[in-house]
């Protein structure tokens, strides 16, 4: 779904840095321009936020009440009728991870809490993480099984605020010699889907530099 098929007058939460910091603005559909969906004035303690080209927007579609989360590739600031509007193009974020590979994981290998069915408090590792779950390192002593509840906390590098999540444990399976749990998530919100796309992106990003420099090596024996 493409965020311009968002009708108007839909209510939308957009998610973007300013200041480097992680801020939620609300704010509403008006029309499409240009391939693009035009909304009210995106304001942060009063004053019109900056162009960007990495955020993300959820809104709750009606009649049915179904809730989408989109992958904004720009928001742009449009000055009209004595005020500063913003033109948003971006796609659905579910609809584009699908379509690279379904519930892609990603390693990341971040120090986190972990709350196990609401009275047992350890360190845990997050191995890898998807849209759907996540992998668990647990910490000594710790102990979990399939169907048990975790609350896990973490922050990634460069961010200013917690994500808290719920998860429901899958299944037990071994890191190496390391015990780990198998997770899904209870729920995700925009932010965190926002925080996958990143490191979606800067693996990607990887990739293709290292993708690049063998193609240099390559050239290189050959002009020999």
């Amino acid at each position: 779904m493409n965020i311009t098929e968002v009708v108007a007058g839909t209510p939308l939460t957009v998610h973007v840095l300013v200041d480097n910091m992680p801020v939620a603005i609300k704010t509403k559909a008006i029309s499409v321009i240009d391939g693009a969906l035009l909304v009210e004035p995106l304001k942060y303690h009063g004053v019109p936020i900056p162009a960007s080209t990495q955020a993300t927007a959820e809104a709750t579609l009606m009649p049915m009440g179904d809730h989408h989360s989109f992958s904004l590739e720009s928001v742009v600031p449009y000055e009209n009728w004595s005020d500063i509007y913003y033109l948003l193009k971006g796609h659905e974020i579910v609809t584009e991870l699908e379509n690279q590979r379904k519930a892609e994981r990603y390693v990341i290998n971040l120090l986190g809490k972990a709350v196990i069915n609401h009275n047992t408090t350890v360190s845990a590792i997050i191995y890898d993480i998807s849209i759907k779950g996540l992998s668990l390192l647990l910490g000594k002593m710790a102990t979990a099984k399939p169907g048990d509840i975790i609350r896990l906390t973490f922050r990634p590098p460069g961010y200013n605020k917690d994500f808290e999540i719920t998860l429901t444990v899958i299944r037990n399976f071994k890191v190496g010699t390391y015990d780990a749990v198998g997770c899904k998530m209870r729920g995700i919100d925009s932010g965190l889907m926002g925080y996958i796309i990143d490191v979606k992106r800067k693996k990607d990003e990887t990739k293709r530099a290292e993708s690049q420099s063998r193609v240099l090596i390559h050239d290189e024996s050959k002009d020999e």
